[in-house]
C-alpha cells in the first residue's frame, strides 16, 4: 500500500519546513536509509531519509515551498503500484510516473474509476515516521545503495571502503548493523573503527491523555490572561506587612457578630486598599492609549474561584463604604457567585483587583493584571514567624503582598507609595473602622 512521507517536527518551535532540494524524484527506487530531501527547519539544515522502501509515486510539496508538521509532502508506493493523486502541488508529474510505472494499473476519467481512486486513498495505511539525520555526503549508487543497512552502519562502511554487497546482516529482516561491519573489516584486516557514542535514551512515550474542553468563563480567561501578559509591560514590587494588629482587631469584631459576622480577613485587606488608593490614585486607574484615565470611583474586583473558573465580583466604593458595609456587599456576591446567578453589574465597573490566596500554604505569590486596569493586588498568607520586636525575639504575624504594575503608567515609586500605606493600614488598622 502507499505511504505517506511527511513533514517531521524537529524542535519544540519548529511549525513548518522547507524543501531545499528533493533527491529523489517520481519514479526513481527508493531504499530504507537513502536521503531523499534536503529541508530548512528553523534550527538547520537537515536531510530526510527514507524510513520505508518502494518507489516515489508522488511529490506535494515541491522545491522551495513549505509545509506545516504533520503534512504529506511525497507518497511512496510499492513497484505496480499506483498512486491516488493528492491536493498539492507535483501531483501531475506524479500521475505521470505511477502510469509509467504501473500501465496496466490505468482507468478511464470517469466516475468508477474515480471511486476506485478514491477507494485507493482511503484503504492507505497509517504513514511512519520519516528518519531525519544530520547531511553527510551519500554515497554513490551502485550494489550497496540497495543493500539495508543502519545508517551508522553504512557510514561506517563508507569511511573504511567497505562494499556493503559483501557483508552480511543480522539485523531485524537482514539489515546490516554496526556490529556487522566491524566484523567484516575485522575479516579483511582492517582496524573497526572506536565506538560510537551510545544514543541518548529514548523518551519515555506519554501516558495516556484526554481532552477537556474550557468552559466558556475559562475560554474568556484565558483569552484575557493572554492579553495582558502580551500587551501590558508588568513589574512587581512586594511588602511584608505585620498583620498583629488586624488580626486582634478582626477577632474583635467578629466575636460582635451581627454587623460583622463572616468577616474574613479579605474584608479587612479590602477596606485598606480602598483607603490606600485614594492616598494613591495613580494606581486606581487605566491606560488608555497617550493617556492615564484616573477613576473617581474605588471599585474592587475579587478574583474567585468557581467550578467553572474564575470570576471577579466588584465590590463597589472600598473607600467610602464602612467595614461593615463592605462585608455585607462581599458576602452577598460570594453567594451569587457560588450559584453562578449575578446581577447585571456585579461583575462590571472594577478599578483595581485583589487576588487573595491566604487561605492556602501560599507565602506570596505575582497576579497578572485585569485589563483596562492598571493594577492588581496579590495576597499571600499570614504566617506565624519569629520577628525582634525592642530588642527580643517573639512570636509574630506576617503576611507578603505583591502588587503588579502596569509599567506604561505606573512606576516603581508609586507602587512603592502604594504599599507603603497600605502597610501603615493594616498595621495600625484602627483607621478601617472610625
Amino acid at each position: 500500500m502507499p505511504v505517506d512521507v511527511t513533514m517531521p517536527k524537529l524542535s519544540d518551535t519548529m511549525e513548518e519546513g522547507k524543501i531545499l532540494k528533493w533527491l529523489k524524484h517520481p519514479g526513481d527506487r527508493v531504499a530504507i536509509g537513502e536521503i531523499i530531501a534536503e529541508v530548512e527547519t528553523d534550527k538547520a539544515n537537515m536531510e530526510l531519509e527514507a524510513y520505508d522502501e518502494g518507489t516515489l509515486a508522488e511529490v506535494r510539496v515541491p522545491e522551495g515551498e513549505s509545509a506545516p508538521v504533520g503534512a504529506v509532502i511525497a507518497v511512496l508506493a510499492a513497484p505496480g503500484e499506483g498512486v491516488a493523486k493528492g491536493p498539492a502541488a507535483g501531483a501531475g508529474k506524479a500521475a505521470a510516473a505511477a502510469e509509467k510505472a504501473a500501465p496496466s494499473a490505468r482507468a478511464p476519467a470517469s466516475a468508477p474509476g474515480a471511486a476506485a481512486a478514491a477507494k485507493a486513498e482511503a484503504g492507505r495505511e497509517p504513514f511512519r515516521p520519516t528518519v531525519v539525520r544530520r547531511p553527510e555526503p551519500v554515497e554513490s549508487r551502485g550494489a550497496a545503495a540497495s543493500v539495508k543497512a543502519s545508517p551508522l552502519a553504512r557510514r561506517i562502511a563508507q569511511e573504511r571502503g567497505l562494499d556493503l554487497a559483501q557483508v552480511t546482516g543480522t539485523g531485524p529482516g537482514g539489515r546490516i548493523v554496526q556490529k556487522d561491519v566491524e566484523a567484516a573489516l575485522a575479516e579483511r584486516g582492517g582496524t573497526p573503527p572506536a565506538p560510537a557514542k551510545p544514543a541518548a535514551p529514548a523518551e519515555p512515550r506519554p501516558a495516556a491523555e484526554s481532552r477537556v474542553e474550557l468552559s466558556r468563563i475559562r475560554r474568556t480567561t484565558a483569552k484575557r490572561m493572554g492579553e495582558s501578559k502580551r500587551e501590558i509591560p508588568h513589574f512587581y514590587a512586594s511588602s511584608e506587612i505585620a498583620m498583629d494588629e488586624a488580626a486582634r482587631l478582626k477577632e474583635a469584631l467578629a466575636a460582635l457578630e451581627g454587623e460583622y459576622e463572616g468577616l474574613t480577613y479579605t474584608h479587612v485587606v479590602l477596606k485598606a486598599v480602598g483607603l490606600a488608593l485614594t492616598r494613591v490614585p495613580e494606581l486606581n486607574a487605566s491606560y488608555d492609549g497617550d493617556a492615564m484615565v484616573l477613576h473617581q470611583a474605588v471599585n474592587v474586583g475579587v478574583a474567585t474561584a468557581v467550578d467553572d473558573g474564575l470570576v471577579v465580583p466588584v465590590v463597589r466604593h472600598c473607600d467610602r463604604e464602612p467595614l461593615a458595609a463592605i462585608v455585607r456587599q462581599a458576602r452577598g456576591l460570594l453567594g451569587r457567585a457560588r450559584s453562578g446567578r449575578f446581577a447585571s453589574d456585579d461583575l462590571t465597573g472594577a478599578t483595581f483587583t485583589l487576588s487573595n490566596l491566604g487561605m492556602l500554604p501560599v507565602t506570596e505569590f505575582a497576579a497578572v493584571i485585569n485589563p483596562p486596569q492598571a493594577a492588581i493586588l496579590a495576597v499571600g498568607t499570614i504566617r506565624e514567624t519569629p520577628v525582634v520586636r525592642d530588642g527580643q525575639i517573639v512570636p509574630g504575624r506576617r503576611m507578603t503582598v505583591t502588587v503588579s504594575c502596569d509599567h506604561r503608567i505606573i512606576d516603581g515609586v508609586l507602587a512603592g507609595r502604594f504599599l507603603r500605606e497600605l502597610k501603615g493600614l493594616l498595621e495600625n488598622p484602627l483607621a478601617l473602622v472610625l
